[in-house]
C-alpha cells in the first residue's frame, strides 16, 4: 500500500541517462517530473554509426530536456559520437559527480515508484558520512520473501543498478579497467570471499571478461561491483522492489530475455516513515537467497553466465 509522501522538500539532484528510446524515456521523465528535483542532469550517448535509425531516435529522445516545466536547473551532456553502453553511462556518472556530492541515477528504461525518490533522499542523507555504505539501490529481487520484517531495507554485498543513488565519495573509487583485479586474484584475496564456489566462479568470470575485453568493454556494472568488493562497501536493498525495468526485449543490449523473473517486475511503494536498522551489517541470509534465485533464473532463462 502506498505511503504518504513525506511532508518535506525534494532537494536531491537526479541524473537521467538516455539514448534512443523516446517512449520509455518519457515514462521515466514523467516520474521525475512529479517530484520536481531542483537540478536535473540529462546525459545521452551519440547515435551508432552502423544503425541509421539511431540519428532520428536519439534526436527525438533528447527533446525531453525541453519539457522541464518546474523550477529546475537543467544540465545536459549530449554526445555526438557513440561511446557504447559501458563508457557512456560511467562517464556520465563521473560528469554528474563532478557537479554534485550525491544524487539519484535513472536510465531511460528504469521506471521508479514515487517512494523510490524519497527512499533515496533519506538514505543519502542518513549514510552520507558512513563510508561502509557505498550504494543505495531501488531493486529487490526476492519476490516478496523477507529475512527480517522489522526494517525497511537491508545491507547487501550486491548493488542493483536499475535505479540507484550514491555519493561522490563512493564513485571516486570506481575504476573502469579494474586495474587491481589480476593482482588481487593472483594473491588469493578472493579466496573465501564469496558465498560459495559457484558465486566465486560467477563473479570472477565477469571480472575476467572485463579484463580480457579491455578497450571494447560495453558494461560498467561489473566494475562497480568490483569497486564495492575491494573497499568492503555495502549496498542498501529496499524490502520492496521500487523500480520496474521497461527495457527487456530483443532490441535491448543486455536485458534481452523477457522470460527472466526480473522482467517487468512491478514498481511498488515503500511504507513511510522508513524503519532504519540500528546497525550496518550485511544480511548474508538475504544475499544467499538472492544468489540462489539468480542462478535459478539464469538456468530457467538459458542466459549465459
Amino acid at each position: 500500500m502506498v505511503t504518504a509522501t513525506p511532508m518535506q522538500e525534494f532537494r536531491t539532484p537526479v541524473l537521467m541517462v538516455i539514448f534512443n528510446r523516446p517512449d520509455t524515456t518519457r515514462q521515466v521523465f514523467e516520474a521525475i517530473r512529479k517530484v520536481k528535483p531542483p537540478r536535473l542532469y540529462i546525459a545521452a550517448d551519440g547515435p551508432r554509426p552502423h544503425v541509421p535509425s539511431d540519428l532520428a531516435k536519439c534526436e527525438e529522445t533528447r527533446k525531453i530536456a525541453d519539457e522541464v516545466d518546474w523550477e529546475c536547473e537543467v544540465k545536459t551532456l549530449f554526445r555526438d559520437t557513440n561511446l557504447n553502453c559501458g563508457v557512456a553511462p560511467s562517464s556520465a556518472f563521473t560528469w554528474f559527480f563532478e557537479h554534485e556530492e550525491e544524487g539519484i541515477i535513472l536510465e531511460d528504461d528504469c521506471l521508479p515508484s514515487q517512494s523510490f525518490f524519497w527512499f533515496c533522499q533519506e538514505l543519502l542523507e542518513r549514510y552520507r558520512d558512513d563510508a561502509r555504505v557505498m550504494h543505495i539501490g531501488g531493486n529487490n529481487f526476492l519476490h516478496g520473501w523477507q529475512h527480517d520484517h522489522d526494517y525497511s531495507y537491508y545491507f547487501s554485498r550486491s548493488g542493483y543498478i536499475w535505479g540507484w543513488a550514491t555519493w561522490r565519495r563512493s564513485w571516486e573509487l570506481f575504476d573502469f579497467d579494474i586495474s587491481l583485479y589480476q593482482k588481487l586474484k593472483n594473491k588469493g584475496y578472493f579466496d573465501g570471499f564469496f558465498l560459495n564456489s559457484l558465486e566465486r566462479f560467477y563473479r570472477l568470470r565477469k571480472f575476467d571478461l572485463t579484463v580480457a575485453r579491455r578497450g571494447t568493454v560495453d558494461w560498467w556494472d561489473y566494475q562497480w561491483d568490483f569497486a564495492r568488493f575491494i573497499h568492503s562497501g555495502l549496498a542498501v536493498v529496499p524490502q520492496k522492489n521500487l523500480v520496474r525495468n521497461l527495457g527487456f526485449g530483443m532490441d535491448a543490449t543486455h536485458t534481452t530475455n523477457g522470460r527472466s523473473k526480473s522482467a517487468d517486475m512491478e514498481a511498488l511503494e515503500i511504507t513511510m516513515p522508513l524503519k532504519h536498522p540500528p546497525f550496518v551489517v550485511r544480511d548474508i541470509v538475504s544475499d544467499r537467497k538472492y544468489f540462489k534465485n539468480l542462478i535459478k533464473d539464469i538456468v530457467r532463462s538459458k542466459i549465459k553466465v
